[in-house]
């Protein structure tokens, strides 16, 4: 088990080196360069607009080749130091803890929900195989699959917001005109996030429900299935007890993702809603190419990822202990 555990550390060290390495190269590729355009639009008021665009790109290695850029960054990166954003000048660890916040909470919510409904409806599907719940849920996955977030956002926007009044139509997380504290900004912020996390739940069920349904569908025609029900036990044992307890084995590799999904947050539906979480802060910082805010992202979403495909292995031995982790 130690070997394998110090194997899976050293292969994850690697992935990490090879993902931000890539990142920082594609990056380096653009054809926009933010500090130019950053200090080019001051020119009219400063004259020495580009020795300090120079001094900027020195600073974090832009005026070098790609290869000798990464570890000018890495050799930083590596002590904590991430930098301070191109677009607002701000500690880039300290921007990104101050987004992660809301975009955890959402993902969080989003996440339970998800497992809540999904897990359950699948199993019914499988056990009603070709029933009115299976067709139902059934059209209700490939809804879910199908519809693009953007679009469906939109749709939510126009009935719920605009047509019903339900929910406030300014986008953000608190109402325009709204001053209040304590907890008057805490159920005003909470009312803002319903229908993001409203989204973001019913796309997100689609693959999990219909995942959980074929695995549910290939245990239940298994041969000692078959002599459960022959020998008479519970219906309700055979699908819970022996049923759903080899469904979940594949289920723990598809969570593997799990970790990093609840800190990435939703580029598009924040951006939608106007939440200014940590996916809206990334999409914005990458369509202006602030390489020390992005590249902070990245190595963060990298390591949860690879993290999370580490607790997967681990987990699987849990629930599998026919699976042995010694290689």
């Amino acid at each position: 088990m130690f070997k394998y555990i110090l194997k899976r550390i050293l292969i994850s060290i690697i992935i990490i080196f090879g993902v931000t390495f890539i990142t920082y190269s594609l990056f380096r590729m653009m054809p926009d360069n933010y500090v130019d355009a950053k200090f080019m639009a001051q020119s009219a008021t400063n004259p020495n607009w580009q020795e300090q665009a120079n001094l900027v790109k020195e600073l974090y290695g832009l005026n070098s080749g790609v290869v000798e850029g990464y570890f000018t960054w890495l050799g930083s990166a590596l002590k904590g130091d991430f930098g301070y954003s191109f677009i607002d000048g701000s500690v880039v660890t300290e921007k990104i803890k101050s987004s992660l916040p809301v975009s955890f909470i959402m993902s969080l919510i989003v996440t339970i929900l998800q497992l809540g409904i999904a897990i359950p409806l699948g199993i019914k599907a499988a056990v009603n195989q070709y029933g009115p719940t299976d067709y139902i849920t059934t059209v209700f996955t490939m809804l879910g699959i199908s519809l693009p977030s953007f679009f469906f956002s939109g749709i939510v926007i126009k009935v719920f917001a605009v047509d019903l009044g339900w929910f406030d139509a300014s986008l953000g997380l608190q109402s325009g005109n709204f001053n209040g504290n304590g907890w008057e900004l805490f159920w005003n912020q909470a009312w803002h996030l319903v229908l993001p996390i409203f989204v973001s739940t019913v796309l997100s069920l689609g693959g999990l429900m219909r995942y959980t349904r074929t695995n549910m569908l290939e245990v239940l025609n298994a041969d000692y299935i078959r002599t459960a029900r022959a020998k008479g036990v519970k219906k309700r044992n055979i699908i819970y007890k022996h049923a759903f307890k080899n469904t979940a084995i594949p289920l723990v590799t598809m969570l593997s993702g799990l970790l990093a999904s609840l800190f990435c947050g939703s580029m598009i539906i924040e951006q939608i809603f106007g939440i200014q979480g940590i996916g809206y802060q990334s999409y914005y910082a990458t369509t202006q190419g602030d390489i020390p805010f992005v590249m902070a992202y990245n190595t963060f979403i990298a390591v949860l990822t690879v993290l999370g495909i580490f607790l997967s292995d681990i987990m699987y031995a849990v629930v599998d202990p026919r699976v042995k982790l010694g290689h």
